[in-house]
């Protein structure tokens, strides 16, 4: 009895030891697996944008000597890290296969990230809406006899068709480049060092080939975008007149800003350029149009583009705003935009007049040059019934709310009621962290609707040869 007693521990014992044998193991599969998902995930990945950032930023060459210095270190540490946990992991796990495409992806993806242009630098490509650009005038020195664009409607389909060929050719190399990289590096027996070598031959071609059908694609649509033949044909229709200094349109030509929240983004939350995006919310009230710049090729998206002569533009332009349903002016400074809001403040009634706003130090230069030239023209031209100065206040600051803080440039609009009172309208400041690809284009247009809604109830625009007091259903100019 006591032998049987002494067996049923033993036996006992083995089982407990077993089981504990077994949880012992599963723990650690656990625990390897954990370190081999934060491996990846937390480290590798991240580490290969902001090698990416950091090495994009060195080459931008706008950093102070103590950033330099901060960013070779951060580089030096991050690189010697993400070397050192790879090292590890061959060792522990011998055989693994690194994830060599997706890590070139990341270095790509920070570099294209880091790139900007600084702010204290001029550049046709710059983004920065500011005093880096210069404020030029409307007007020209070009040739007059250039002053229009010059469009191939066939050679914009074919730039579309061969862009969007390109696209579907990316794609496919794309989804072949992922198992034909598994079987050169599993089957080949390629050295190790050659895997980064293979990843970036077999990520950089369709990248290239990405970044060179968007070129095509927005080549074709410039040829493509509707030209004005002649300002004469907008009497009796709707429209909205965009005035802006010409020095803005290379930055407006850019995509908009993406908006933050990466892993929530959408490649469709914010299509087009920077001015076709604005543009788009004023597209339901009228055709919107604008002068084109002299000189240039082609026209840039957005407002529809009509050219007027390097000399005597003010008088059609005057026209124009005189018969425009809404006139929205950039408040960016430049002489030819303070002649044309001047020219608005006469020509238009209040409520058809709106302000883009961008940030303050621009604001304030577009006000002070205001006054001034305010103040000269009603003295020169004592002839018109000058109504006073509107009051420009200053931006407000954005009220707190939940979400991701967007920094877009547009801060908001400013609009006037029929007494010249300023109501300013701000532009989302922050985006939800959770969306779908429509959450942007509500959230925008529910923002500006005390904009937007007051210009849909606007009653038609007087014609441009009807004096503005006849205009009195929408708010009566001061005589």
């Amino acid at each position: 009895m006591e032998s049987y007693g002494r067996e049923r521990r033993h036996i006992g014992a083995l089982t407990y030891y077993a089981i504990r044998e077994e949880l012992d193991t599963a723990f650690l599969r656990w625990v390897f697996f954990l370190l081999d998902l934060g491996t990846w995930v937390i480290l590798i990945f991240p580490a290969a944008g902001l090698i990416g950032v950091l090495i994009s930023s060195l080459i931008a060459g706008h950093l102070d000597s103590t950033q330099i210095l901060v960013h070779i270190a951060t580089l030096v540490t991050t690189t010697t890290a993400s070397v050192l946990v790879i090292v590890t992991e061959v060792q522990v796990h011998g055989d693994l296969t690194i994830p060599w495409p997706l890590i070139v992806l990341g270095v790509i993806g920070g570099l294209l990230t880091g790139i900007e242009v600084p702010a204290e630098r001029t550049s046709d490509n710059s983004r920065q809406l500011g005093p880096a650009t210069d404020p030029g005038t409307e007007e020209s020195d070009g040739d007059p006899g250039a002053d229009r664009a010059h469009q191939s409607p066939g050679r914009g389909r074919a730039l579309i068709v061969l862009g969007w060929t390109l696209r579907g050719l990316t794609l496919l190399m794309f989804l072949i480049g992922a198992p034909l990289y598994d079987d050169l590096v599993s089957e080949a027996g390629l050295p190790l060092w050659t895997h980064p070598l293979l990843a970036v031959a077999l990520v950089v071609p369709p990248l290239l080939l990405l970044g060179v059908s968007a070129g095509l694609l927005e080549r074709g649509r410039r040829h493509r975008h509707r030209i004005i033949p002649s300002f004469e044909e907008l009497t009796g229709q709707r429209y909205l007149l965009y005035l802006r200094p010409f020095a803005i349109d290379p930055a407006m030509a850019l995509p908009p800003e993406e908006a933050p929240g990466w892993s929530t983004r959408s490649p469709f939350e914010l299509p087009g350029t920077h001015e076709e995006f604005l543009m788009r919310q004023f597209r339901g009230f009228g055709r919107i149009v604008a002068i084109g710049q002299p000189g240039e090729r082609l026209p840039a998206l957005g407002a529809e583009r009509g050219y007027l002569p390097v000399d005597n533009w003010q008088d059609a332009v005057s026209e124009l705003i005189r018969g425009a349903h809404a006139v929205i002016i950039s408040a960016v400074p430049g002489s030819g935009t303070m002649w044309e809001f001047t020219e608005a403040l006469h020509a238009t009634t209040p409520t058809r007049l709106l302000l883009l706003v961008y940030d303050d130090e621009l604001f304030h230069a577009f006000r002070e040059d205001a006054g001034r030239e305010h103040a000269r023209r009603s003295t020169a031209e004592p002839d018109i019934d000058w109504p006073p100065l509107p009051q420009l206040p200053d931006i407000p600051p954005a009220a707190h709310t939940k979400g991701l803080r967007w920094d877009f440039p547009l801060r908001g609009i400013l609009s006037f009621d029929h007494q010249w009172r300023p109501r300013f309208t701000r532009f989302p400041p922050t985006v939800p962290r959770l969306r779908h690809v429509w959450t942007i284009r509500r959230l925008v247009r529910r923002a500006l609707k005390p904009v937007t809604d007051p210009i849909s109830r606007l009653p038609p625009a007087p014609s441009p040869h009807t004096t503005a007091e006849h205009d009195e259903s929408d708010g009566t100019l001061p005589k």
